[in-house]
């Protein structure tokens, strides 16, 4: 089915519209969306609450094998499933960019200082990197910026709450 397809089954106005297409059209639409955010509903990839590479690979190929059970959207989730690769790369990439830039950031205390606080990590790391990684496409710059930050977190976030515990603020 082609993009029109996709339009036609959420075509409300349309008096013969089938329900079960019209949410087969809306799970492709939502999770295709999802994808192009860096797996956040909201379009910031850098939440916390934002979906990793491994959400999609569990999901999209039960979705596949249920499109070509009932013939519908088939080619639509197998585009989805073919991106899973390049996004899972650039996951990876953003984690890995996270600790050049850590290394960068220890040698010079100040610029920890700034490093250790998410928003400027996000704005002026993550994105930064992100961006100059993948000048030209915005769906690999968000997940570059998630996996990136997913790193951050893992290493700054689990040094506080560490530190809580061992002072009963936890």
């Amino acid at each position: 089915m082609k993009r029109e397809d996709l339009e036609d089954a959420t075509n409300l106005e349309r008096d013969d519209i089938d329900p079960k297409l019209f949410a087969a059209a809306l799970a492709i639409q939502h999770i295709g969306r999802l994808l192009a955010y860096g797996g956040s509903s909201n379009g910031r990839s850098s939440d916390e609450d934002a979906l990793h590479p491994e959400h999609f690979e569990r999901f999209v190929p039960r979705a596949l094998e249920n499109a070509q059970k009932t013939k519908h959207f088939k080619d639509h989730w197998r585009n989805l499933q073919q991106m899973l690769p390049y996004i899972k790369t650039a996951w990876m990439k953003g984690r890995n960019l996270f600790h050049e830039d850590l290394t960068c950031a220890m040698d010079n205390q100040e610029q920890m200082d700034y490093f250790s606080h998410i928003d400027f990590a996000v704005d002026c790391y993550a994105y930064i990197s992100a961006k100059n990684t993948y000048p030209n496409n915005s769906m690999m710059q968000a997940w570059a910026i998630n996996g990136y930050m997913v790193e951050w977190r893992e290493h700054f976030l689990s040094d506080l709450q560490g530190e809580n515990l061992a002072d009963g603020s936890a």
